[in-house]
């Protein structure tokens, strides 16, 4: 997990857990004690706050932020996606979209974020086409190290080119070989906050940076129409986030499902996502970017519904008393 000031910048925790006591190697460690340790199938000495995992359906905002930069995805346009499987055409083979539950066409952006339909999003990368999709998620810092001082992996849309339409299809909601560290994730979302401006992570006390490491990364009103739809995942009865809100509180969010699997029909791990943040009018100072492994068979990302709730009720308590 990552949390930060999305304001400021400042980063407030940088989370990897299970994790272990480093003052062991100091201290002296047995063959027995590394063994336990290195062996560990929970391998505590994975840093995760510094690896890069695919988003799932939290990258679906960004995809969204570059359909309204492109002008390839109108948010009031009604989309009628039918049934809960879709390919573009038999050129596809047997490889479909698969979307979790029914929207209930017709869809328009704000529903298709709030029931996090895969098939919508999907249909959206292919309308922006290959380049424009590439191009515009430069914005959000893909193909360049994030300006922070700890060593993270770089987070990447592609390894080696965009392959076939089906990996383009699958990029929009934030599968195909689509990579981000939560800090990468998190800093994203700062663009919702800041009226499109990206701001740049700060770690060190003292740190002469600027406030921005993306500024006017996207323009304002698209900021603003995404984050409007982001309170809706939260807010509204049948959004993904409507779990983990907070009540007395405006709160934004998405959640997300990440499948890794090797074939279309397997069931392989699953990764639970959400990034949350105050979207009241002031000074919001908490942004939560969270991913939780292997969450197949215990809800999914809803998995993350109390820990985000507790995170929110705890912070925005703290914040009202100071």
């Amino acid at each position: 997990a990552s949390a930060l000031d999305p304001k400021t910048g400042e980063v407030l925790a940088l989370v990897s857990t299970p994790s272990y006591d480093p003052n062991a190697f100091v201290q002296g460690m047995t063959a027995a004690q590394w063994k336990q340790l290195s062996e560990n199938p929970h391998k505590p000495l994975l840093n995760r706050f510094a690896h890069a995992y695919a988003p799932g359906s939290t990258f679906k905002p960004l995809t969204a932020s570059i359909g309204l930069v492109t002008k390839t995805l109108v948010p009031e346009e009604k989309l009628d996606i039918q049934g809960l499987h879709w390919q573009k055409d038999r050129s596809w083979g047997n490889y479909t979209v698969t979307r979790v539950s029914d929207s209930h066409a017709p869809v328009d952006l704000e529903r298709a974020l709030i029931y996090s339909d895969n098939i919508y999003f999907a249909q959206a990368a292919l309308a922006m086409g290959q380049d424009g999709f590439l191009r515009e998620a430069e914005r959000f810092g893909f193909g360049e190290p994030l300006p922070f001082p700890y060593p993270l992996e770089a987070s990447s849309l592609v390894k080696g080119g965009m392959k076939s339409e089906i990996q383009l299809a699958d990029s929009g909601y934030g599968q195909g070989e689509v990579t981000m560290t939560p800090l990468h994730l998190a800093l994203a979302y700062t663009s919702f906050v800041n009226g499109g401006s990206i701001v740049a992570p700060t770690l060190l006390q003292g740190a002469d940076t600027d406030i921005y490491w993306k500024k006017a990364a996207i323009p304002a009103d698209v900021a603003a129409a995404v984050k409007a739809d982001l309170v809706q995942v939260m807010e509204n009865p049948h959004g993904t986030g409507h779990k983990a809100r907070v009540p007395g509180y405006v709160i934004a969010g998405k959640t997300g499902t990440a499948e890794m699997k090797q074939r279309k029909g397997d069931l392989g791990k699953e990764n639970g996502w959400y990034v949350a943040f105050q979207a009241e009018e002031g000074n919001p100072n908490l942004l939560v970017a969270m991913m939780i492994e292997d969450v197949r068979g215990r809800g999914g990302s809803h998995y993350l519904d109390p820990k985000i709730r507790k995170v929110f009720t705890v912070g925005l308590q703290l914040q009202s008393k100071q």
